[in-house]
């Protein structure tokens, strides 16, 4: 049986295990997966005797996808253009590692008909979780780019790192309102969750189209709940796009790709 883990902290209620064995079953592996609690301070020795004791694949969250990055011998082209790793793997004595959440990001929209090329597309928050997504985000070519964050520090050097020649990518305040209307808003601040003060300017989903939250929850998280109450119909979570990464790394680990949609469902049904 090949052993695989997703490590974190904290990770005991991670849906990773339930997402992986659902598609090994469908893919006719026999593998275990488990969801590990990993001290930052301990990774690196941590991970490497999880690979030397026969574990083949980990998935990684955080707060240790950058630790994972500087771990890995080999990293893959986004991995590199994120500086932050999700998925590592053994091979002939070297950790690879690569990035999926932006894979999973693009085929959750994609299987919500929701397209960003030529769009006015609004990211709210400027940390880990941003970059991870920025660069799948820049390839499908929107129109503009506009990061809003509370430090408008950290979203300028985001938008200056990331800059495209196809994409312009511009920041604001937190409080500011984009010159044009934004067609999507992706939100990736901890606000999706915990609420409280949401620091951003309601005026944001004037005419905006669709919303989309990182975060997930059994119920309406609290941005998609703003949204709502703002009257805009479609409203995604962060669900698929967790099973989604989580298909792109069974791949590069199996070389199966798994279909999402039994899988989602199940795991919505589950929350």
């Amino acid at each position: 049986m090949k052993k695989f883990a997703v490590i974190g902290q904290p990770i005991k209620h991670s849906l990773s295990p339930s997402i992986h064995s659902e598609f090994a079953k469908d893919a006719g592996i026999d593998i275990s997966y488990e969801a590990i609690e990993i001290d930052p301070k301990d990774f690196e020795q941590r991970v490497i005797q999880l690979f030397e004791s026969g574990y083949e694949g980990l998935n990684v969250t955080l707060p240790l996808k950058e630790l994972a990055y500087n771990l890995a011998d080999e990293i893959s082209q986004k991995g590199i253009k994120t500086r932050a790793v999700n998925t590592l793997w053994h091979e002939k004595e070297k950790i690879l590692a690569d990035s999926t959440d932006g894979v999973g990001l693009l085929e959750d929209l994609s299987a919500n008909q929701i397209t960003l090329k030529d769009k006015e597309i609004g990211i709210l928050g400027a940390g880990g979780a941003v970059r991870s997504i920025l660069p799948a985000i820049v390839s499908l070519n929107p129109k503009k780019i506009t990061i809003l964050n509370r430090t408008l520090e950290k979203a300028s050097g985001l938008a200056r790192e990331f800059q495209d020649n196809s994409v312009t990518i511009e920041a604001l305040a937190a409080n500011k309102v984009p010159e044009n209307r934004l067609d999507g808003i992706i939100n990736a601040t901890s606000a999706g969750i915990t609420g409280g003060s949401f620091g951003f300017n309601p005026s944001i989903f004037k005419e905006c189209s669709w919303t989309y939250d990182l975060s997930y929850s059994k119920e309406t998280t609290y941005f998609n709940q703003l949204a709502k109450d703002s009257g805009i119909i479609d409203r995604l979570d962060g669900l698929g796009m967790l099973v989604n990464q989580a298909a792109a790394s069974f791949e590069i680990w199996h070389g199966i790709k798994p279909k999402t949609k039994r899988v989602l469902n199940l795991i919505k049904v589950s929350l």
